[in-house]
């Protein structure tokens, strides 16, 4: 069923329409401001050997599926991967479920489609990594709202968020390495309780630092001046 979904995506779409019929504008794109009620923290069992991972987006080259999947291919460790999203490239999906069939067994894969927004911080509460390995995002609406839930991310860093290791929030890292995904994968499956608690908390409050920082306007006031 489609869900409620647009606002990880209406700001990409908007900006591709007026570049479509006004070619050679310079556009400016001030993004939505990221929900700032941000939930107590909360943690999810975390067993030694073990990872919950999950991806939220929309179903597209640019969003990269297909090259977590093949990073996942050299995994050891039981991997449970949920992905999140509508399928807007049916071509794209069938090369992605290609992929899947030839994961390893350790390497659990469900698909989910798009969901209502509402269940998004439950959901997101129940996994321990989520993971974007994105060609180029403006801002990542579902990045932020995972670290939004105490979530730490391992991301490319073709987007505004970066530094994370630094904040021990996750990674952010060059779409050209692939193997260091796979690294970051195994090694946080590895994890114990206290380790994932650790980063979990870390990327808690890297949220919580940016909603408290006086620039989150700035695009705004940039546009409108």
């Amino acid at each position: 069923e489609p869900g409620n979904y647009e606002h990880l995506y209406e700001k990409e779409r908007e900006k591709n329409a007026i570049e479509k019929y006004f070619p050679g504008s310079k556009i400016d794109v001030a993004d939505n401001l990221p929900d700032t009620i941000q939930p107590p923290f909360k943690t999810c069992i975390k067993i030694t050997g073990t990872l919950n991972c999950i991806f939220i987006a929309r179903i597209v080259p640019i969003k990269n599926l297909l090259f977590l999947l093949q990073a996942l291919q050299q995994v050891k460790e039981n991997i449970y991967l949920t992905i999140i999203g509508p399928v807007e490239n049916e071509t794209y999906w069938a090369e992605c479920k290609t992929s899947i069939q030839k994961l390893p067994k350790n390497i659990m894969v469900n698909y989910e489609g798009a969901v209502e927004n509402i269940q998004l911080q439950k959901i997101l509460q129940q996994q321990h990594l989520y993971i974007l390995p994105t060609t180029g995002e403006n801002f990542g609406h579902s990045i932020f709202e995972a670290m939004l839930a105490g979530r730490p991310v391992l991301i490319s860093n073709q987007t505004p968020w970066l530094n994370l290791q630094k904040a021990n929030a996750g990674w952010d890292l060059p779409l050209d390495e692939r193997k260091r995904f796979t690294s970051v994968i195994k090694e946080m499956a590895l994890y114990n309780q206290e380790q994932f608690d650790a980063l979990a908390k870390g990327a808690w409050a890297y949220a919580n630092n940016f909603i408290g920082n006086p620039q989150l306007n700035l695009p705004y006031q940039q546009l409108f001046a």
